[in-house]
């Protein structure tokens, strides 16, 4: 077994296991806190290795639980994939899909590919609709043998 970290003391791990109660047991910042909490018992190289992090990450964990600075282990804002439109670029297709509002999915995206020039998939494009608080709706579908006659009639009869 591995020696025990003198930086993992009783009190990082009841303070980590406070907080870890505070938030759940989901989310990143959740993982980080189990991984300090482990360390006591398992020491920081196993730890890191089960968690997939290197040793000095590990230490750096503990050490802002040991001065009581757990936001520094929550995400950093901006990090991820940036978006391929602007916001001006969102509010020129919020504009189009106001202006017509039976516009589909497929020709939102090749309005964006010739206006702007960036080719997006299907699901970016509709992902980005949502955002702009719009939803995709679909017709009921009509079979292209009915006869709407017989339908408006068959209405008219069945109601009440």
């Amino acid at each position: 077994m591995s020696g025990v970290s003198k930086l993992v003391t009783e009190e990082v791990v009841i303070s980590a296991k406070e907080k870890l109660k505070q938030i759940g047991k989901a989310g990143y910042l959740a993982t980080k806190l189990q991984a300090v909490i482990a360390t006591k018992e398992h020491g920081i190289q196993k730890v890191a290795e089960v968690f997939g992090v290197s040793r000095v990450s590990l230490t750096n964990w503990i050490k802002h639980v040991k001065n009581n600075q757990t936001n520094r282990l929550v995400l950093a804002v901006g990090r991820g994939r940036r978006s391929k439109l602007s916001q001006k670029q969102k509010e020129t297709i919020q504009s189009w899909i106001s202006d017509n509002h039976q516009i589909t999915i497929d020709q939102v995206k090749q309005k964006i590919a010739s206006s702007f020039g960036v080719e997006l998939g299907r699901s970016t494009v509709h992902r980005i609709m949502k955002s702009l608080d719009f939803s995709y709706i679909t017709p009921r579908p009509q079979h292209n043998k009915q006869n709407t006659s017989l339908h408006e009639e068959f209405k008219k009869k069945s109601s009440p």
